[in-house]
């Protein structure tokens, strides 16, 4: 079999409770973390059970620009630009 790599762009929303800002920005890079042996195995057997012939072997993200706070207190703010520290 041959192997491929890919690069995808993923958008996401992470909500947080927190008593300020700053430290709720401490906690999102927490829940981007690498799918672990367990994942990518449920995954590929779900696959597997459709009829897809391809086997993930391995995924890594990485956090890159910066995190953009969108609401808080549950209203929708004007967007802008943040630092991640």
């Amino acid at each position: 079999m041959r192997r491929y790599v890919f690069e995808v762009k993923v958008a996401g929303t992470v909500r947080v409770r927190a008593a300020d800002e700053m430290e709720a920005r401490k906690v999102v890079p927490a829940v981007l973390v690498l799918p672990g042996p367990d994942e990518v195995r449920m995954a590929n057997d779900a696959n597997a059970k459709i009829g897809w012939e391809a086997t993930i072997t391995s995924v890594n993200f990485r956090v890159g620009g910066s995190l953009t706070l969108v609401g808080r207190e549950g209203k929708r703010i004007k967007r802008r630009e943040s630092r991640t520290r």
